[in-house]
């Protein structure tokens, strides 16, 4: 029953993606303007959608930037869930579903960088808080990934803070790997790369994993996508910038599709399928309310449109908030 609905929904996608008017990718693949498919509406007028992630069963957790809620949609529900109420966090930046350990992991932020960041666990029946770690020396928690068992988190530094602060990579370990508890969040890398010259501004944001022993994450500011090795001790290899012909536009959330492609957002509005064995990219979608992050489930590409750069021009937003369900 679920291969069949499956494929009724690609059937469906394909269909819109056809009517849809498009434009040539870099790739020579056609792009698809963002007029049609399923909408989910997220509550209140100050949501800002940050991060998205996905359990097994389907069931969607999506993160708000300024008024800290996280909500869920439940598999096949158009309906929001409060799963973390608002008076909780601040905000909250990246979210990733860890199954083993039974808990959201969740980066408590202040937008107005005035507190400190949290990496927090929220158990994913209740949602109830079962763990929170300060990111030590002032860091941030912009997004974060699971990878062999530990949570690895990108540090994007506080671009007001005078001088500027490296951007790092966090890791966080705890002794018992079925347990959110009990752990240990240490530096894993502050490697230059991380660090885009030019000035203040947000730097390594989304983050993800082959799967392997690479970490793969975007300099929001600079445009670059770097790849970071997990070397056979578990420390951090050298960093390196993947060369593209040009660089990304505001890259933020990325989801690693196979060991060597994955799908990226721009803030500027497009969601690109990235080959980074070829250095080359595919523009999917365009015209996306200035994305932040995606996920992939079995029924398509979830993207919130987080519309923070409207934010931060202190524009008034567009109402409603959204996740927007794109083909590709």
């Amino acid at each position: 029953m679920k291969n069949a609905v499956q494929r009724l929904i690609t059937l469906a996608c394909v269909t819109v993606m056809a009517a849809a008017p498009g434009t040539v990718a870099a790739a020579g693949q056609p792009a698809t303007e963002v007029s049609a498919g399923q909408v989910l509406v997220l509550p209140g007028s100050q949501f800002y959608p940050e991060s998205i992630a996905a359990a097994p069963d389907g069931t969607l957790y999506v993160s708000s930037l300024i008024s800290g809620e996280i909500v869920r949609f439940r598999p096949g529900s158009e309906t929001a869930e409060i799963f973390v109420p608002e008076d909780v966090n601040i905000g909250v930046g990246g979210v990733a579903v860890d199954p083993e350990r039974r808990v959201l992991w969740a980066c408590s932020v202040d937008p107005s960088y005035q507190a400190a960041f949290m990496l927090r666990a929220f158990d994913l029946r209740t949602g109830a808080m079962k763990a929170s770690y300060t990111i030590p020396d002032e860091g941030l928690c912009a997004d974060l990934v699971l990878a062999r068992g530990d949570v690895y988190v990108t540090d994007a530094t506080d671009p007001t803070a005078v001088p500027q602060r490296p951007a790092r990579l966090w890791k966080l370990h705890t002794a018992n790997p079925w347990l959110a508890t009990g752990g240990t969040l240490s530096m894993w890398s502050a490697d230059p790369l991380f660090t885009g010259p030019g000035g203040p501004g947000l730097q390594i944001d989304g983050i993800a994993f082959d799967g392997l022993s690479t970490l793969y994450t975007s300099n929001v500011s600079t445009g670059q996508l770097l790849r970071v090795g997990i070397a056979r001790d578990g420390s951090a290899l050298p960093a390196a910038e993947i060369p593209f012909t040009e660089r990304f536009s505001g890259p933020d959330g990325i989801r690693m599709l196979n060991r060597n492609e994955l799908m990226m957002v721009e803030l500027t509005g497009r969601l690109l399928r990235v080959n980074v064995a070829t250095g080359t990219k595919t523009v999917v979608a365009e015209g996306l309310d200035e994305p932040t992050a995606l996920v992939r489930t079995w029924t398509g590409t979830w993207v919130t449109e987080g519309q923070v750069l409207s934010l931060a021009a202190g524009l008034p937003a567009r109402m409603p908030f959204k996740v927007r369900r794109v083909c590709g």
